[in-house]
């Protein structure tokens, strides 16, 4: 490949020469468990859930809201300490 003039850049830089780039995440600071990220938002989606069947009476609701309840606070209680 040639080379370019003095006084011109690549248009396509190419990708070892810019700076790399790393995946989002919580970072070394928060100290977030997977299994606190996952039950908390499960054990509030029951929570709703649960609220659903109390207003529409619906069976369905009661018995998909306690098992995500349940399964949300295990989790939760099972993680790291914040």
């Amino acid at each position: 490949m040639t080379r370019l003039p003095g006084g011109r850049r690549e248009v396509y830089p190419s990708r070892g020469k810019g700076p790399k780039r790393h995946a989002p995440d919580f970072g070394p600071g928060l100290n977030v468990s997977v299994p606190i990220s996952v039950g908390l938002p499960l054990a509030v989606v029951g929570i709703a859930l649960i609220a659903a069947a109390f207003a529409s009476g619906s069976v369905v609701f009661w018995i998909a809201g306690g098992v995500a309840l349940a399964a949300g606070v295990l989790l939760f209680a099972s993680g790291k300490r914040l």
